[in-house]
């Protein structure tokens, strides 16, 4: 199903509604909390709301894995003061790449993105963040994700993330999406060398359909990319949780985005290539074969010519009595195939 149809769900309901828009209503909710600050670290799985330690003085990053409880999803925003609209938009996954500022709390909505090779279509999972002062809630719809990088620095402490405060944390999570959308185009820059192969070699019968499913998905993830630069850039500028030192961090994850947004342009560029030379080949082949039918049409005009003067039913034709008629026949036939092939091999149309 589309995203118009998880919009679709929505219509009709009032505005605060928390309704999952999702597919998948029975998978288990699973809640991942991980205490740290720069020299301690604890990480525990959770069943409630209950068993989590909210008052800590540790930074604390709270993932949620599945968003068809809904009755979890409103606990969360009761204990933290969370709007019910925000709420609402963590249960729609149909949302667009966004943010949003509170008096206590930011609200950031992104998409992940990955490639199935094999279906030449990009998948993708909302992922939601509630940035508070010292917690960092995020919401994914099923359990896998990209940030296992960013779990691996902070348990084997490498780099700041364990000296800097949740803020920083949200930027490498941002940062660990945005990067993936460089795995993503690689894969996507493999596909369109192996269509190039292909329209050289004439060896695909679906190139047309895989073109034009690149230049689809390469929308797709346009919309998905295009946004995420207007929330950095208001992370950027309001005065908020955010730090001065994270945000000099997020520059450079603005950076990654120009560089993204620069090969998807090449890339649709590239696309739209491929097919003009697609067409273009076809067109070639096409004219070819109308050539050599065009040749093979006016070797056998004169033949047919010969055949039919001499194959008419008229009572006195003198050549038919001669005893060599038939043999000059063919003599004149095939002095007449050859003379066409060389003139057409001389003017190369052949």
């Amino acid at each position: 199903m589309g995203l118009l149809y998880k919009n679709l769900k929505k219509v009709g309901k009032p505005p605060g509604a928390i309704i999952y828009t999702g597919e998948d209503k029975s998978r288990p909710i699973k809640m991942e909390v991980i205490y740290y600050n720069e020299n301690q670290i604890s990480k525990e799985v959770v069943s409630s709301l209950d068993s989590i330690n909210w008052e800590s003085s540790y930074n604390k990053w709270i993932n949620i894995y599945g968003l068809n409880d809904t009755e979890l999803i409103k606990e969360i925003g009761s204990k933290n003061n969370i709007s019910s609209l925000i709420l609402e938009d963590i249960a729609h996954i149909g949302q667009r790449p966004k943010i949003e500022f509170y008096d206590n709390y930011i609200f950031i909505v992104l998409k992940m993105l990955s490639f199935d090779n094999k279906r030449m279509k990009i998948q993708h999972e909302q992922i939601s963040f509630i940035l508070l002062p010292d917690t960092l809630i995020t919401f994914q719809e099923v359990e896998g994700d990209v940030f296992d990088p960013v779990r691996k620095r902070i348990f084997q402490s490498k780099g700041l993330i364990k000296k800097k405060g949740v803020d920083y944390l949200l930027y490498c999570l941002i940062d660990s999406i945005v990067d993936q959308n460089f795995i993503l185009l690689d894969q996507i820059e493999e596909k369109i060398e192996i269509i190039e192969e292909d329209i050289i070699n004439n060896q695909s019968k679906k190139l047309l359909e895989n073109i034009y499913k690149l230049r689809k998905e390469l929308l797709i993830l346009k919309s998905s990319v295009w946004p995420v630069k207007d929330i950095i850039y208001n992370l950027l500028k309001e005065d908020s949780v955010i730090n001065d030192d994270t945000k000099e961090y997020l520059k450079d994850v603005n950076d990654h985005l120009i560089q993204i947004m620069d090969f998807i342009i090449i890339y649709r560029e590239m696309i739209s290539s491929l097919f003009d030379t697609h067409l273009s080949h076809t067109s070639n082949k096409m004219n070819q074969i109308m050539t050599m039918l065009t040749i093979f049409s006016a070797i056998f005009i004169p033949l047919t010519f010969l055949a039919g003067v001499y194959g008419m039913n008229f009572q006195y034709i003198p050549e038919l009595s001669y005893r060599w008629s038939y043999p000059i026949f063919w003599f004149i036939c095939i002095v007449t195939v050859v003379s066409m092939y060389t003139f057409f091999k001389y003017k190369k149309w052949l």
